[in-house]
């Protein structure tokens, strides 16, 4: 009988990705999964799930605590990757629990990781924490018993991380505006603060690659919300020839919201992904984004979980780096 690594020979693709056409994965291309499929209908595949030792394994209590995030795109996508895992790995009673809370309230994060953690039979734990500290110290004596994962905000460099390098992506995306502005251009920067997960970083990646440049920084300016980093913008740009403006945060929010005479000749790049700042980049307001593979973070935390429960893996301390990509309206899909 053929094997997956034989199809992916074949093709010239991974065998995780003839995996995941088999399992029914939605984190490939339709095209790639079509031909996939029907090389696997020609060689007359067939899934061994019975032989396996994995199968026959008791099943796995495992929790996915997840934040609800203004970007609601963001919390969807970090679903759509742990269920893909849950549903592939489905087979060998190997499921995710998903539970969500709000990300402007750490402290009801941690009441309902008190509630899991009364659960005798809970086996794992994959979770954003918005208060590490807090987070570490209470799941620090059932570490031994309970195997832990974290994604999009690193826990403890002894626990297991999938994520990617926030302050590297600011800087992906002050080396894109510093490429499009000219020298003693000037470039509006506006700190919205810091959401417990990027965009602090993404601040501190972006200032310290345009400092390096002639460009003159406009800030940054505490903009303390959208209503007041609206005013600001509009302020500012009446007095001052802006020509670039970067937000870190509410910047799809904000950047809907303004006239079309203040964007007017602006460049802009923004870090993060959503579905109305893919409009922001059709309407040619914004014209790059410096993004993170969200869902493949997601599905990521939960095969690595799998591997560990199941296959007995160790990935202690490892902090696997998801990959960043930019978006222009070249390579927009969706």
């Amino acid at each position: 009988m053929i094997t997956q690594k034989e199809i992916a020979e074949k093709l010239g693709i991974s065998r995780t990705t003839v995996a995941r056409a088999i399992n029914g994965s939605s984190l490939i291309k339709e095209e790639t999964k079509k031909k996939i499929l029907e090389l696997v209908k020609e060689m007359n595949y067939e899934k061994n799930l019975i032989g396996s030792s994995l199968a026959i394994k008791k099943s796995k209590l495992i929790y996915g605590l997840v934040i609800e995030s203004k970007n609601e795109f963001y919390t969807q996508e970090i679903i759509r990757g742990l269920e893909n895992a849950s549903k592939e790995y489905g087979a060998y009673n190997y499921k995710i629990k998903i539970q969500t809370t709000d990300i402007n309230d750490p402290e009801t994060q941690i009441e309902k990781l008190k509630e899991l953690l009364k659960n005798e039979e809970i086996d794992g734990i994959i979770i954003t924490p918005l208060n590490k500290e807090k987070i570490y110290d209470l799941l620090k004596p059932y570490l031994e018993k309970i195997k832990v994962i974290s994604v999009g905000i690193r826990l403890h460099e002894e626990i297991p991380h999938i994520g990617p390098d926030h302050k590297k992506q600011g800087k992906i995306a002050g080396a894109i505006i510093s490429s499009l502005l000219r020298k003693d251009e000037k470039l509006l920067v506006l700190d919205n603060g810091d959401d417990r997960i990027s965009s602090k970083m993404y601040l501190e990646g972006f200032i310290e690659r345009v400092v390096e440049t002639e460009i003159k920084l406009v800030g940054p300016f505490f903009g303390n919300g959208i209503e007041k980093s609206i005013e600001l913008i509009n302020e500012i740009c009446s007095k001052e020839e802006i020509s670039g403006i970067y937000i870190n945060r509410y910047a799809q929010e904000i950047l809907e919201r303004l006239p079309k005479k203040v964007l007017k000749d602006k460049k802009i790049v923004t870090n993060g992904i959503s579905k109305n700042l893919k409009k922001l980049i059709k309407k040619r307001v914004v014209i790059a984004t410096v993004m993170e593979e969200i869902a493949t973070e997601g599905y990521n935390a939960g095969k690595k979980m799998f591997d560990i429960l199941y296959r007995d893996k160790s990935y202690e301390g490892n902090w696997e780096i998801s990959k960043s990509h930019i978006l222009f309206l070249e390579n927009l899909e969706g």
